[in-house]
C-alpha cells in the first residue's frame, strides 16, 4: 500500500508542476529601442510563452511611429511616440487614447497611468527648438497583465531614457 501511495503522490506533484504556467523567454532589457525597467515590464508581460519579439527599428527619423512587442505571435505590447501640437495633457492622451476614466497622475503632470495603459509628454521649449511636445502612449494587451505600479515604472523609465536622446527639434 505504500508503494500505490507514492505513485499517487508523485502523480500529483507532477499534476500540479504542469499547471504552473512557465515563461522560457529572457525579459529584454531594450523595448522599443530604448532601455527599459525590466522589474516593471516583467509584470506587465504574460506570465507565460515561448518567444518574445521586439523590433530594433520601430520609428522613422523624427523618432515618430508604433512599436509591437509580441509574446508567441501575440501582440501585448505597443509603444507609440508622435509629436503633436502644444496644449494637449498626458491625462487626456490616455482618456482619449485607452478610454481611462480616472488615471492616476504623476506629481508635475507629465505622466499619466493605469493598470493597463499610461501616457507621457515631453515639453520641446526654449531657444532654438520648435515649440512642440512629444507624446509617448504605452499599453499592454492580453494576455498582457495589467499592473498599476508596473505601468508607472515603465512609462517614467521609457520616457526618461527618451528625454537623454534629446528628441526635441531644432526651430526653424
Amino acid at each position: 500500500m505504500t508503494g500505490l501511495s507514492l505513485v499517487l503522490v508523485a502523480v500529483g506533484t507532477a499534476g500540479c508542476s504542469a499547471d504552473k504556467p512557465e515563461r522560457e523567454f529572457a525579459v529584454p532589457k531594450v523595448v522599443c529601442e530604448l532601455p527599459v525597467p525590466t522589474d516593471a515590464l516583467s509584470k506587465l508581460l504574460p506570465a507565460s510563452g515561448s518567444r518574445i519579439a521586439v523590433p530594433e527599428h520601430a520609428f522613422n527619423v523624427d523618432g515618430e511611429g508604433l512599436c509591437k512587442v509580441s509574446v508567441d505571435d501575440d501582440v501585448v505590447l505597443r509603444v507609440s511616440r508622435e509629436r503633436i501640437d502644444v496644449g494637449d495633457s498626458a491625462y487626456f492622451i490616455l482618456h482619449r487614447r485607452a478610454s481611462v476614466q480616472d488615471p492616476k497622475s504623476t506629481q508635475d503632470r507629465s505622466v499619466a497611468y493605469a493598470d493597463r495603459a499610461a501616457a507621457s509628454l515631453i515639453k520641446c521649449r526654449g531657444a532654438g527648438v520648435n515649440k512642440e511636445d512629444i507624446s509617448i502612449f504605452i499599453d499592454v494587451l492580453k494576455p498582457g497583465r495589467p499592473d498599476e505600479d508596473a505601468m508607472k515604472s515603465l512609462i517614467t523609465g521609457y520616457t526618461a531614457a527618451y528625454q537623454k536622446q534629446q528628441p526635441c527639434r531644432p526651430g526653424t
